[in-house]
This record gives C-alpha cells, sequence and structure tokens, in this order.
C-alpha cells in the first residue's frame, strides 16, 4: 500500500494599500500616491467614498485631490485567497479667505505739496506692505504704520497680507501728482 501525506498552504492576503499622504484637512490641493506592501499587486481606487472593486480604477500614479474626496482603494494580485482589506481616507480642501485690499485715501490725483495719503484694511490683523515708487510691494517692502507725506509726484501701491488661512490682497494703487504752485502778479506801480 503506498500512502502520502499532503499539507495545504494558506494562500497570502494581499497587504492592505497605504497612502502617501494622511487624510485630514488641508488648505491646498495635495497629491496622494498609493503603495501595496504585496508585490506585483494592483491597485484600484476610487475618489467618490465608494467602496473599490478590481473594476474600479486601476491606480497608475499621483492623484491630485483639490476638493473635498474620500479616497478608497484596494488591491488585488492573481493566485492569491482574497483582495486586500479597503483602505480609507477623507481630504477635505478648505478655501482660503483673500485679505481685502488695502483702501489708499486720497485715491490719487493732483493734490497739495505735503498731503498726507493713509492706507487701511479692512481685514482686522492684516499687514500692510507698500512702495512710493511704483513698483508691486512684496513682503520685503516697507511696513505702513504712518501716513505718507507727498511732497513730490509718486506712485503708492500697497498689498496686505494676515497669518494663517488667507491669501495675500490684490495690489491697490494710487499715483500722485502736485499741484502747480500759482505766483503771485508782481505789484504794478501806475504814476
Amino acid at each position: 500500500v503506498a500512502s502520502a501525506a499532503f499539507t495545504i498552504k494558506p494562500r497570502e492576503i494581499v497587504a492592505t494599500p497605504a497612502f502617501s499622504v494622511a487624510g485630514g484637512d488641508y488648505y491646498e490641493p495635495v497629491t496622494v500616491t498609493i503603495s501595496c506592501a504585496t508585490d506585483g499587486a494592483t491597485v484600484y481606487y476610487t475618489t467618490d467614498g465608494t467602496t473599490p472593486t478590481t473594476s474600479s480604477t486601476k491606480y497608475s500614479g499621483a492623484i491630485t485631490i483639490s476638493s473635498t474626496t474620500t479616497l478608497k482603494a484596494i488591491a488585488a494580485k492573481a493566485g492569491y485567497y482574497t483582495n486586500s482589506a479597503v483602505a480609507e481616507a477623507s481630504y477635505r480642501i478648505i478655501a482660503k479667505d483673500v485679505v481685502a485690499t488695502p483702501v489708499i485715501s486720497p485715491a490719487g490725483g493732483e493734490v497739495e505739496e505735503g498731503t498726507k495719503v493713509t492706507i487701511t484694511c479692512a481685514t482686522e490683523g492684516a499687514t500692510v506692505y507698500y512702495t512710493t515708487d511704483g513698483t508691486t510691494p512684496t513682503t520685503s517692502s516697507a511696513v505702513y504704520n504712518g501716513a505718507i507725506t507727498v511732497n513730490s509726484a509718486m506712485t503708492i501701491k500697497a498689498m496686505a497680507t494676515k497669518s494663517g488661512n488667507y491669501i495675500n490682497s490684490s495690489v491697490a494703487t494710487a499715483t500722485f501728482t502736485i499741484k502747480a504752485r500759482e505766483i503771485v502778479a508782481v505789484p504794478v506801480f501806475s504814476i
């Protein structure tokens, strides 16, 4: 009588995919890559919150998420007992607030020499930067902290920033010229 003993090798389960960026709140679009520790596995994913299957979109490269999204993924490999568990991450892209454009007063035009120009910003806590030579201001420009005296023709430009979830303001511009001083006529003597 011939006999033989056999053992059944259990089929392996495909590793759950991993996301390069954890779910959470973000103020900018995020780029997510998906990996799987099971060599040769194919990853499938969805971005609408539905459970992925092998009929879902096949992962082929980084995914840019620019709006609120629930990303789910599975991995599959031929010859393995079962597909991976579902990996899931929710990303919430929060819109940034824009800092209000500064207001330059007076708004430009012909003014008397020595006119004081003020700059205000409606966004509380914003820092205003300005230039007086017509160049576009940056955060390296002068910080506004008091009236600017106009003694000659100039173009004032201003922008405002605020730390945190804010986008820099647009640039405000005001161009000033100096009113010509009138000369009093020379007196004329009559006989």
